[in-house]
């Protein structure tokens, strides 16, 4: 997994158990850097999202559940929060950021789980957002461009929509 920052021209993706590779320049260079992290407890990165409104904020989910928040990703050693959603489990397959960086999903990809999670503050707090979704791993999401209530979820069956996403 890996994001394209296209304001600062660089590449965030998964690396190694515990660290993220940035690639600085990557239509004509090759330099990389490996970051370490602590707030990963030794985890690999399954889930990138570069900030649209924060420069040099990253999201980052891991494979056994993090969610991590790193800002000044750009540097040798970036600020990072644990944002995982209280009660989640499973691999993180996607974060995304809606009308500003206070609107995240996280999607957790497995059966008999909360496979979609939602926060309205930057991920202080979340709430379960599976709805009547059959059990089934969802695989991505990503907010409707119009409301940061709606979203499209694709699964394992198919690509669902909701009008509501705190919704029944």
């Amino acid at each position: 997994p890996w994001d394209y920052d296209n304001v600062n021209n660089r590449i965030y993706a998964c690396n190694n158990a515990g660290a993220f590779l940035r690639w600085d320049n990557p239509q004509s260079g090759n330099t990389t850097t490996v970051i370490p992290v602590g707030d990963f407890a030794g985890q690999n990165v399954s889930a990138v999202q570069v900030s649209p409104y924060t420069q040099n904020r990253v999201f980052l989910g891991m494979g056994a559940g993090r969610v991590v928040r790193a800002d000044d990703a750009h540097t040798a050693a970036p600020t990072t929060t644990v944002i995982t959603p209280t009660g989640a489990t499973g691999y993180v397959n996607c974060i995304a950021v809606g009308s500003s960086d206070q609107h995240l999903l996280a999607i957790y990809s497995n059966y008999n789980i909360n496979n979609i999670w939602r926060s309205s503050d930057g991920g202080a707090t979340w709430t379960a957002c599976d709805g009547n979704l059959p059990n089934m791993p969802v695989r991505w999401a990503l907010f409707h461009p119009d409301s940061d209530t709606r979203a499209f979820i694709a699964t394992e069956t198919g690509v669902w929509e909701t009008d509501l996403l705190n919704g029944t």
